[in-house]
């Protein structure tokens, strides 16, 4: 999907934001930006189309505009902004468009740019409707193809699966994450909203008292648990079922006949054992 260009200069006051934009920039980022523009130019033009009623709408680029929108406050030179403006621009293309420059105007997480593939394959059926020619081609390698074309990155379709996948692993995850956060202690509460912690071990710690979480929370940080390691230290300091307690009680006696016997026999007691009395006491 090739897309014409031309290039003009345009009011800052006459362009739109499209309202699917939704990257931000902190007021620091902004000033950095301004400065940089103030000194050294635009650099990269931003996009913008024209609508059926002459109006004229950003694509990318919504931060330039607003930096020369700052700027031209104090300079009148500001008040125009060169553009690059893409003809004859739908509104699927446009969605498009506004995706994948977005992949290349900063550096993104691999669930960042999944969320851009996929809002870009979001347009996929559209986008088979205007050109037969993409009528039974896979979804993510018409994604590929548009990336690679557009940016002059190439993107395969393998990629941009696999990046789609760990975007939505990592979205259910913080959705049902989500569930939990009124009885997660905060500091868990981060780790669930970061996706490191599937739901079944969250809903677990949940549980916890409070002071348990915050417990298992340092021991986590300190010990730098793997994923694993976190779910085996959860195991064996969850609470204790009558179940539990019967199997740890008939385990611990056993475990005292057999020392009763090794004494009785002048055998000392071996660590292997001692440790696995110890622990079976801890259980009780």
């Amino acid at each position: 999907m090739t897309t014409p260009y031309q290039t003009l200069a345009l009011p800052v006051d006459s362009i739109q934001s499209h309202p699917e934009n939704d990257f931000t920039m902190d007021e620091s980022e902004m000033q950095e930006l301004v400065a940089s523009i103030r000194s050294e130019g635009l650099g990269q033009l931003p996009l913008v189309r024209k609508l059926p009623d002459g109006a004229y709408q950003m694509i990318a680029g919504h931060r330039r505009l607003e930096a020369y929108r700052r700027l031209a406050r104090e300079d009148a030179a500001f008040r125009t902004i060169p553009v690059t403006l893409v003809d004859n621009l739908d509104d699927a293309r446009a969605r498009v468009l506004l995706n994948v420059t977005n992949l290349v105007t900063r550096r993104l997480s691999q669930e960042e740019r999944g969320a851009r593939y996929a809002a870009i394959g979001r347009e996929v059926p559209a986008l088979r409707e205007a050109d037969p020619s993409l009528k039974g081609v896979r979804t993510n390698d018409i994604i590929a193809r548009i990336v690679t074309e557009e940016t002059g990155q190439s993107v395969s379709p393998a990629t941009v699966k696999r990046a789609i996948a760990a975007e939505k692993r990592l979205r259910e995850t913080r959705e049902q994450a989500e569930l939990l956060t009124g009885d997660l202690n905060e500091n868990w509460q981060v780790e669930a909203q970061a996706g490191v912690v599937d739901p079944l071990t969250l809903r677990a710690i949940s549980q916890l008292p409070n002071q348990k979480q915050l417990d298992l929370f340092v021991e986590y940080q300190r010990q730098e648990m793997t994923f694993g390691q976190l779910k085996a230290h959860l195991k064996a300091s969850r609470p204790k079922t009558t179940a539990d307690a019967s199997r740890a009680l008939q385990a611990a006696i056993r475990s005292v006949e057999e020392a009763r016997r090794m004494d009785r026999e002048g055998v000392p007691l071996s660590q292997g054992l001692i440790r696995k009395l110890k622990s079976l006491v801890d259980q009780l």
